[in-house]
């Protein structure tokens, strides 16, 4: 069995939320390649590691890499243009193919090509260019994303645990877009709870709270608090707290609060409190396990519940001895009452004889 591992060198330190630092885009050492944006007129910072642009309406926007094969063999990269997703563990992911999410009016990756295709010989340098149409009509906020590129082919990374691994090395180069600056100031911050469910995360059973961001913008530094309580009492039954997390614009977080343990179906509240330096979102919902969601899941993972008896089980014991022995308290009481009187009905009937 073959494992691909991919190493990620960022040009997005995101969260301050300014991205990373003025030098070039540089691939991890073993990548044999490197890239680095050229930054046209229209940047908005001095920053050269990263794309940060004012664009225009109605306009293509061309964004241009330089592309150095460090080898003497020809190399066959992919490029793929990304929209930025709000990761599980609080970090904003960059990577293609990430969730979409329904309050998106644009997506970076819906405004170029998706995938192109690059051969470089050997020691060559190249520039290459992905189109952006910006819409004519503008938009709200930011747009944000990255230009993805990695080597098709993969290199060995060794063997763990008789597993041989493959090495493949991506670079990322961030991208985030306005028609004018200060859109990403324009946006009010918001947070909706979109849904809980029953899930698995990181290979762990317990809650899933869907948080959406439904604005086209991102924040972070925020600490999420999430305790999980039965339905009308007052014992937590899963709880997680976090800090720094951040969002993507128009994105949702499925936070996971888990546990080690096998899921117990039965009904449920869940209380989450959102709080950070952009607002503070204080979300309860109500919400039910069924006995066949719990099941499944547990089979999943091989994980098993411990026998526990339902209340009303509990309650119909209780009444049950309860019954029991107010029937021996009563069936004794009975037989000494019995065993005073013979005595008396013996010695009428002596003197009756007599």
């Amino acid at each position: 069995m073959t494992r691909i591992k991919i190493w990620l060198v960022g040009a997005l330190a995101l969260l301050g939320l300014g991205f990373a630092n003025n030098t070039p885009v540089h691939a991890a050492d073993g990548a044999q390649y490197t890239v680095s944006p050229v930054i046209p007129d229209n940047q908005r910072t001095s920053v050269s590691s990263y794309f940060d642009l004012v664009v225009k309406p109605g306009t293509t926007q061309n964004l241009t890499l330089a592309i150095v094969n460090k080898t003497g063999v020809t190399r066959h990269l992919t490029l793929d243009l990304t929209t930025a997703w709000s990761q599980p563990n609080g970090q904003i992911g960059y990577t293609p193919n990430g969730p979409k999410d329904s309050s998106a009016e644009y997506r970076l990756s819906d405004l170029g090509p998706k995938t192109q295709t690059i051969t470089l010989s050997p020691n060559e340098t190249k520039r290459v260019s992905t189109p952006i149409k910006i819409p004519q009509s503008g938009f709200k906020g930011v747009l944000l994303g990255g230009l993805y590129m990695y080597d098709q082919k993969k290199t060995n990374g060794g063997t763990k645990s008789g597993v041989k691994l493959k090495n493949r090395f991506a670079t990322l180069v961030g991208v985030q877009l306005q028609t004018k600056t200060g859109a990403f100031n324009e946006i009010k911050p918001n947070l909706k709870l979109a849904g809980v469910s029953a899930g698995i995360q990181t290979g762990q059973p317990g809650v899933i709270a869907t948080v959406q961001n439904p604005m086209p913008t991102y924040w972070g530094k925020m600490k999420w608090r999430a305790r999980v309580y039965r339905r009308d009492s007052k014992k937590v039954i899963m709880r997680r707290t976090t800090t720094n997390y951040a969002v993507a614009p128009s994105s949702h977080l499925d936070f996971g609060i888990l546990q080690k343990k096998a899921l117990d179906p039965g009904d449920y509240t869940l209380d989450l409190l959102i709080t950070g330096p952009h607002g503070r979102w204080h979300f309860k919902r109500n919400f039910s396990i069924l006995t066949e969601q719990a099941n499944q899941i547990n089979k999943k993972l091989g994980l098993k519940r411990s026998f526990t008896l339902p209340w009303w089980a509990w309650l119909l014991i209780g009444l049950a001895l309860a019954g029991l022995i107010w029937l021996i308290i009563f069936l004794w009481k009975r037989r000494r009452r019995d065993d005073d009187e013979e005595p008396t009905t013996r010695r009428g009937r002596h003197q009756h004889q007599r």
